[in-house]
């Protein structure tokens, strides 16, 4: 830092402090005040003003440095709010949209529900019917048996379906299998 010479001007710093000579406060009683002569009190204040100089250099370079890299951080954290909020945005209206399909959903569910209730009702009060469910169950049988035959008739009917290529051997062997 520089220094300031008797006459107040600005003098550059001592080529044997290296040009960074960190000063000290300088820090004085009211007695030391009161039995110093003037020029000893002289230096010592102009020490002290080379002290908060280099005090208010040090502020001002960390200040400009800091300052800087705050704007920065504080743009970079501007677009992180904002990418954020775009984010949020969008994931609002997502959850809005599959609320409103959930809401849909649950409204086709609970018809659905009901139509099965009522149809459940209509059978059940023809079922109470033991004659209604007597015939029911003779259809059911029959229908089971019915379809036990027709499927017995096709594989008659594959069966005896050979074409003159085919060896009488496999003839003989279904109708075996048959019995």
């Amino acid at each position: 830092m520089a220094e300031r010479s008797t006459s107040g001007k600005r003098r550059s710093p001592s080529p044997y402090d290296g040009g960074h000579r960190e000063r000290k406060r300088v820090k004085l009683s009211s007695a030391d005040i009161r039995e110093m002569n003037r020029e000893k009190l002289i230096s010592r204040w102009k020490e002290q003003e080379a002290y908060i100089e280099q005090l208010v250099s040090k502020v001002d370079t960390c200040s400009v440095a800091e300052l800087s890299r705050l704007k920065d951080s504080e743009a970079k954290l501007q677009l992180q709010v904002q990418d954020s909020t775009r984010r949020e945005n969008i994931l609002n209206m997502k959850l809005a949209t599959k609320q409103q399909e959930m809401q849909d959903l649950m409204s086709q569910l609970h018809d659905l529900k009901q139509s099965q209730n009522t149809e459940n009702a209509q059978l059940q009060s023809k079922l109470i019917d033991p004659a209604v469910n007597l015939v029911f169950q003779r259809m059911k049988t029959e229908l089971a048996e019915s379809k036990e035959k027709l499927e017995q008739a096709q594989n008659d009917l594959s069966a005896w379906k050979f074409t003159p290529d085919r060896s009488g051997l496999r003839h003989h062997c279904s109708l075996y299998c048959k019995l």
